[in-house]
C-alpha cells in the first residue's frame, strides 16, 4: 500500500545543496568485458545543427510500435551524482547508446531560487544537445501552505520569471514536470486539497506559457497508489484540465509493490494508479505518455535488484512506442535513497549488476 512506503529517493533537498555536497564525489562507471563499449567520443552524438534541443521536434519524430528506443525513441537519464551533461553522457556511455533526454530538477529551497534563481539548472546542461526535461515543483519545500496564495495568483510573477528564465538559457522549448508526483505522501505540494492544487497548477501553467509559450508541460503521478486523503484517493481527480498538460506521466518503481512475476508486473500496471492504467488515461486524452523516473529499487520490498523488471519495462515501452514521448531511467546512490544505480562503481553505491547487463542489452541496442 501506498501509506506504508518509507521515504523515498529524493527526500526533497534542495538541488543547489545537494550538488554542492556531492561536487567531491569520486565516481566509477562499470563496464561489461562481454560486450565492448564504446568511448565517449565514439558514441554517436546528437547536434544542437539537427534541431535535436526542441522537445517538441523531438517528441513528434515517428515512432513505430514494437521497437525501443529505435531511430527516434526518447530515452535518457537523470545525472548522477550530479545533474550536468559529463554525468548523463557517463552513464549512455556505458550503455552504449547516446541519451537523447536529460532529466533534472531545480533548487526549491524557496520561491526565489525555484524560479528566477534556477540558472544554474539550464547552466550544467547548456552543452547537452537532446531534449532536457526540468522536474518543477508548485512550492518550496516546507512551504505547503503557500499553496493557497499560489492559487490566488500571489506567485504569478515568480511563474513568469520562471518562462522567462528558460527562453533566455535558450531552454524554452523543454518539457517541465510541474509539480511532479502530487500524489506522494512526502511531496511538498502533495494534493490534499484539489481544488485548491488545480487552480495553482493552472496558474503556474498560464504564467509560465505567458513568457514561454514553447514549453511542454508534463502532469506526472507516483504509481502504485494515492492516500485517501489526496486526490480523494485518485490522482486523476487532480488532473487539471487538457488546457494547460501537454503530456500525462508517470514515475513507476519496482516496489510497493515489487514485481516477483510477469503476472504481477502486468496487475501492477493495470490497477488504479499504474503504468497501463495511466496510459489508458492519456489516450482517452489525446495525450502523449512519458515515464519521467523508473527504476529498480534493491532497497525496497523486494530486498534485491530486479533484472526482469528492467526487461518487462523495456518490453512496455517498445509496446507502446508510438505514443511514449520520452522516459528516463532514475539512477540513485544517495543515502536513505532507492540505491538504483546501474553503473556506478564507487562506494556509496549498491551493485545492481544483472539489471545493469539487461539495460546494456535491451537500452544500448
Amino acid at each position: 500500500m501506498a501509506d506504508e512506503r518509507p521515504p523515498r529517493r529524493r527526500l526533497w533537498l534542495g538541488a543547489g545543496a545537494a550538488l554542492m555536497a556531492l561536487a567531491a564525489t569520486a565516481v566509477g562507471f562499470a563496464t561489461d568485458d562481454k560486450k565492448p563499449v564504446p568511448s565517449a567520443s565514439a558514441v554517436p552524438s546528437v547536434t544542437a545543427a539537427a534541431g535535436t534541443r526542441s522537445a517538441r521536434a523531438l517528441i513528434g519524430l515517428p515512432r513505430a510500435d514494437g521497437v525501443w528506443p529505435g531511430p527516434n525513441g526518447m530515452s535518457g537519464v537523470n545525472g548522477d551524482p550530479l545533474f550536468d551533461t559529463a554525468h548523463v553522457n557517463a552513464f549512455c556511455t556505458a550503455r552504449g547508446r547516446a541519451c537523447r533526454v536529460a532529466q533534472t530538477y531545480t533548487d526549491r529551497t524557496s520561491w526565489a531560487a525555484m524560479t528566477a534563481g534556477s540558472g544554474w539548472t539550464f547552466d550544467l546542461f547548456s552543452d547537452f544537445d537532446g531534449m532536457l526535461v526540468v522536474s518543477q515543483g508548485l512550492v518550496p519545500i516546507g512551504a505547503s501552505a503557500d499553496l493557497a496564495a499560489c492559487a490566488a495568483g500571489a506567485h504569478d510573477q515568480d511563474w513568469r520569471n520562471f518562462g522567462s528564465l528558460m527562453t533566455r538559457y535558450g531552454r524554452g522549448d523543454s518539457v517541465v514536470r510541474l509539480g511532479w508526483e502530487f500524489n506522494e505522501k512526502t511531496s511538498p505540494w502533495r494534493a490534499d486539497d484539489p481544488a485548491t492544487w488545480i487552480a495553482c497548477y493552472r496558474r503556474a501553467a498560464t504564467n509560465i506559457r505567458a513568457t514561454n509559450p514553447a514549453v511542454l508541460l508534463d502532469w506526472t503521478i507516483n504509481a502504485h497508489g494515492t492516500p485517501k486523503g489526496t486526490c480523494g484517493g485518485v490522482s486523476t481527480n487532480c488532473y487539471p484540465g487538457d488546457e494547460y498538460v501537454d503530456i500525462i506521466g508517470i514515475d513507476n518503481y519496482d516496489h510497493y509493490p515489487w514485481s516477483p512475476t510477469k503476472a504481477a508486473f502486468d496487475e501492477a500496471a493495470t490497477d488504479p494508479e499504474g503504468l497501463t492504467w495511466l496510459y489508458g488515461f492519456a489516450r482517452e486524452h489525446g495525450k502523449p505518455f512519458s515515464v519521467g523516473e523508473w527504476a529498480v529499487v534493491p532497497t525496497g520490498d523486494a530486498g534485491r535488484e530486479n533484472p526482469s523488471f528492467v526487461t518487462w519495462m523495456h518490453e512496455w515501452f517498445a509496446a507502446h512506442a508510438g505514443q511514449l514521448a520520452y522516459e528516463a531511467y532514475f539512477s540513485d546512490c544517495g543515502e536513505g535513497g532507492v540505491q538504483s544505480s546501474l553503473f556506478r562503481t564507487d562506494a556509496a553505491c549498491v551493485r545492481n549488476p544483472g539489471s545493469a547487463a539487461a539495460y546494456r542489452d535491451l537500452f544500448g541496442a
